[in-house]
């Protein structure tokens, strides 16, 4: 029981959660403030010796959903469970660069324009919210 208790709040926190990324997202400037959020967060696991890379572990898989959510793309999810999940690799600010590609000639530059496919974000279909 204790534990189908603990599945349905962690289940709810992580649809606010993407709910509430979604929403922000929507404007430019506080998708630039998420996303350097999400590289700090990043960086500060690889500041703990040791500790941090074990930290890795479960916000590499935090921070491609939120990348996932907020740009609509695979590939740029992909890179952030690649760049959080592989060691020496936290100070890449992979959000960040997510948001230059969306929003500067960045995005062109390195084939990346994340302008042209974003389509429109909305939380997972599949979570339902348990209020």
């Amino acid at each position: 029981e204790k534990m189908a208790g603990m599945q349905e709040r962690v289940t709810s926190f992580v649809a606010g959660l993407g709910d509430r990324v979604v929403e922000l997202s929507r404007d430019k400037w506080w998708k630039l403030a998420l996303s350097i959020m999400i590289d700090i967060i990043g960086i500060l696991t690889f500041l703990i010796p040791i500790l941090g890379e074990f930290g890795d572990i479960f916000w590499a898989p935090m921070s491609s959903l939120l990348l996932f959510q907020m740009y609509g793309s695979p590939l740029l999810s992909g890179i952030a469970l690649l760049e959080e999940g592989l060691p020496f690799t936290d100070l890449i600010p992979t959000a960040t660069i997510g948001w230059l590609c969306e929003f500067t000639v960045v995005g062109v530059w390195l084939g990346l324009n994340l302008a042209q496919s974003n389509r429109p974000l909305r939380p997972n279909p599949r979570v339902t919210h348990l209020d």
